[in-house]
């Protein structure tokens, strides 16, 4: 009988997770950069679309399900928003960015608890 060892407990996971970590940091305040100086009609969701959609994708993965709901939720929204992004998307991705930078910064990590279920609550209440 083999004995099964869970990947994420791995070296090799653990420095995936802290080169992710890494780059998700400087993509996060790039992409927050670009969000807080544009105007109405200025950016294309391109701009933001792919560093979020692998955010939502990885960051679960990687430990980090709460910022990857976040990511989810922004890239969901902004979906069916305007593009180029116009004042109501640009609001909801710079709250959904500056979420993102916060917690990152404190290295959430998990679901948040209770916590992370009111960002998420708050968040999906600008969606409306």
């Amino acid at each position: 009988m083999s004995v099964s060892t869970d990947p994420t407990a791995s070296p090799e996971w653990e420095q995936a997770r802290i080169e992710w970590y890494g780059q998700t940091k400087g993509d996060l305040q790039r992409l927050q950069e670009a969000v807080n100086a544009a105007t109405p009609g200025s950016l294309p969701l391109d701009a933001i679309y792919a560093p979020m959609h692998d955010m939502a994708g990885l960051a679960g993965v990687l430990g980090y399900p709460l910022l990857g709901n976040i990511a989810r939720g922004m890239i969901e929204t902004l979906r069916k928003g305007a593009n180029p992004l116009d004042d109501r998307m640009l609001m909801v991705a710079k709250a959904h960015l500056a979420a993102l930078v916060a917690l990152h910064a404190k290295d959430v990590r998990g679901e948040g608890g209770p916590a992370g279920v009111a960002v998420l609550a708050k968040l999906a209440s600008i969606h409306a």
